[in-house]
C-alpha cells in the first residue's frame, strides 16, 4: 500500500497528466486550473511545480485529506471541502476529473456542470475505471483474499458487499473506502454511457484512451502501461482504466 498519497498523485501527474497535456498542445502555464476529488492535492501541487499555474483550486469531500493536502501543498493552492455542484458560477481553463466521475451518482450532471465551469478553450481531463472492469467495484481498497479478485463487483450487491472487506488504509478511513464503494456501485458508469453523456453535456471528445494496464500501475506495481483496442463490449470488461480529454463542443 501507498504510504504517502500526495507524493504518488504528484508522480502521476508529471510521468502522465504532464504528459498528456504536453503531447495534444495544452500548456497550464498562467491558466486556472480545477481539480474536482483532489484528494491530496498531489496532481495541483505537479502541475503548479512544472507550469507556474495561474490559479490553483481543488475541492473534495474528504475533510481530513483537505487538512492534510493542505498542510503539504503550501501556499499558491487552494484547497476546499466543497460539493463540485455548489461551486459559485467561476471558470477555469483546465478542469481535472480523474478518477473521479464514477464516484458522481450524477455523472451526467457532472460533466454538465463542468462544462459550464469551463472557460473558452479550455480543457477538461477525465479517467475512470469503468465499472465492468476486472477492479472496476474498487474491490482493490479492500482487505484480504477478496480484494484480489477480478469482476467481484458483478456479483448481486447483497453478496459483493459481504465478500469485500473495508477495514481503512493509508489512503482513506474505513467510512470513507465504504462511501467510494457505495458511489461505484450506484454510479456503475460504464464507456457506452460516458459516450453518451459527453455530447449531451454540451462536450466532444478530443482524444480518448482505454488501457489493459492503467498509467498508474508503473508507479504502484512498476508495471508498463498497456492499451487496449476499442472493441465494443471487451472493453467494457477488460479496460482497467479509461482516459478523456474533452472541449466545449463549440470549440
Amino acid at each position: 500500500m501507498i504510504a504517502d498519497f500526495h507524493a504518488y498523485e504528484k508522480a502521476l501527474c508529471l510521468t502522465g497528466l504532464a504528459p498528456l497535456l504536453d503531447k495534444h498542445g495544452f500548456d497550464p502555464a498562467g491558466k486556472s486550473v480545477l481539480d474536482v476529488g483532489c484528494g491530496y492535492g498531489g496532481v495541483l501541487a505537479g502541475l503548479k511545480e512544472k507550469y507556474a499555474l495561474g490559479r490553483a483550486m481543488g475541492i473534495d469531500l474528504d475533510a481530513e485529506m483537505i487538512r492534510i493536502g493542505r498542510e503539504k501543498c503550501g501556499p499558491g493552492i487552494a484547497l476546499e471541502r466543497r460539493d463540485f455542484f455548489g461551486l459559485p458560477e467561476d471558470r477555469f481553463d483546465l478542469i481535472l476529473l480523474r478518477d473521479v466521475l464514477e464516484h458522481i451518482v450524477d455523472a451526467q450532471g457532472a460533466l454538465r456542470q463542468a462544462a459550464m465551469l469551463l472557460k473558452p478553450g479550455g480543457l477538461i481531463f477525465a479517467s475512470f475505471a469503468p465499472f465492468h472492469s476486472p477492479f472496476g467495484g474498487h474491490q482493490h481498497n479492500g482487505s484480504g483474499f477478496s480484494a484480489h479478485l477480478p469482476w467481484l463487483q458483478l456479483l448481486p450487491e447483497p453478496w459483493f458487499r459481504r465478500a469485500l472487506k473495508l477495514r481503512g488504509n493509508s489512503y482513506k478511513s474505513r467510512d470513507g473506502l465504504t462511501a467510494d464503494m457505495e458511489t461505484v456501485l450506484r454510479t456503475r458508469l460504464t464507456m457506452r454511457g460516458f459516450r453518451a453523456m459527453v455530447p449531451a453535456a454540451g462536450l466532444r471528445i478530443d482524444y480518448l484512451a482505454r488501457y489493459l494496464s492503467r498509467p498508474d500501475y508503473r508507479i504502484k506495481f512498476g508495471l508498463p502501461a498497456v492499451g487496449f483496442p476499442a472493441i465494443p463490449i471487451l472493453e467494457e470488461f477488460f479496460a482497467s482504466g479509461v482516459e478523456a480529454l474533452l472541449r466545449g463542443s463549440e470549440a
